[in-house]
């Protein structure tokens, strides 16, 4: 976004002039998927509407004085903005056939848009394990360590996510690859000045950190499950376990995808599981929540259907639930 701030306009930026095709010429360079597009935009709508009795809840059944929860509601506004960029921008884009170059002042801006949200989220969700751990670990000192922490990975992720939408490269949707890329595909000549201008190093560093993070933290997190489970295979545990393996798998795939493409052009279906991984991945947790979270499950069934069903303790929610996204 700086460069557009420097600049005045985005096809001001060296390498990303358009002006030498015309609108219809850029036009034929997209491929139409409506057969992607149109499920993509109703996943995204009805996630968004997933998530703000979701929200509601957190808020009416009092979860929210719980720090863990504090970091939840933060990360589904982060999620919801990002199903926002992944489903109901992308969705469109896919119909139209869209290359950056048909709409590019709205797919750049868009663009940085989604990689802060991205990014936020990756951070968000480290926090969130990172606390979670913690206050296992120092069960004593809970109290102190988790609100302090929730308060600190807060203000961190959203000072995080401006700097990556202000101070680095935007990304620019392309139908073709199904993804967005950090080439606009804009130049008649690709030079290699152009391709450092794209580069994003910060987003490539990013990923790779997430992932060796995820890794960490699921392996400690799960043993931390385990021995305090002692080998029983409680319905509690298990509903973490399989919460971890679900957001692992989307998560790394969706990371290691997109920063394999700086190095080469992976196949059809590997940029299709590439947006469908990253779609699914800020969708999940609100299908994890109304599934897997007793008290919220509970509360989204009274809300939304009106059926009663007997009530468990906020307490018992948060020591087996509270993982969801984690």
């Amino acid at each position: 976004m700086n460069r557009y701030i420097q600049y005045g306009s985005v096809e001001a930026i060296p390498y990303y002039n358009c002006s030498w095709k015309s609108f219809e010429q850029w036009e034929q360079t997209g491929i139409k998927r409506q057969w992607l597009g149109f499920p993509l935009l109703i996943f995204g709508t009805l996630i968004e509407l997933l998530y703000l009795p979701i929200i509601f809840i957190i808020f009416k059944t009092r979860l929210i004085k719980h720090a863990c929860y504090k970091i939840i509601v933060v990360l589904a506004f982060i999620d919801m903005c990002a199903t926002c960029c992944s489903c109901l921008i992308t969705g469109p884009l896919l119909i139209l056939g869209s290359v950056f170059c048909m709409y590019p002042t709205f797919t750049y801006m868009a663009g940085s848009f989604g990689l802060a949200m991205w990014c936020m989220a990756c951070a968000t969700t480290v926090s969130l394990f990172a606390n979670r751990i913690l206050s296992i670990a120092f069960h004593e000192y809970a109290d102190v360590i988790e609100k302090k922490l929730a308060y600190f990975s807060i203000c961190f992720s959203i000072s995080y996510g401006l700097y990556m939408f202000f101070f680095t490269p935007s990304i620019c949707y392309n139908s073709v690859w199904i993804s967005w890329i950090p080439d606009p595909l804009s130049e008649m000549v690709p030079s290699e000045a152009a391709t450092q201008m794209y580069k994003n190093k910060p987003q490539a560093w990013n990923n790779w950190i997430f992932v060796t993070c995820m890794f960490l933290l699921f392996s400690i997190y799960c043993a931390m499950v385990k021995k305090i489970a002692r080998g029983q295979k409680s319905k509690a545990s298990m509903a973490i376990f399989f919460q971890c393996i679900i957001i692992c798998f989307f998560n790394t795939v969706s990371a290691l995808i997109y920063n394999a493409l700086s190095f080469i052009t992976p196949s059809f279906w590997i940029l299709l599981s590439g947006q469908l991984c990253w779609s699914i991945n800020h969708g999940c947790p609100a299908l994890i929540y109304v599934t897997m979270n007793e008290t919220i499950k509970r509360e989204f069934k009274k809300l939304v259907f009106g059926i009663k069903s007997k009530k468990i303790s906020n307490t018992s929610s948060i020591n087996t639930a509270s993982m969801s996204r984690i």
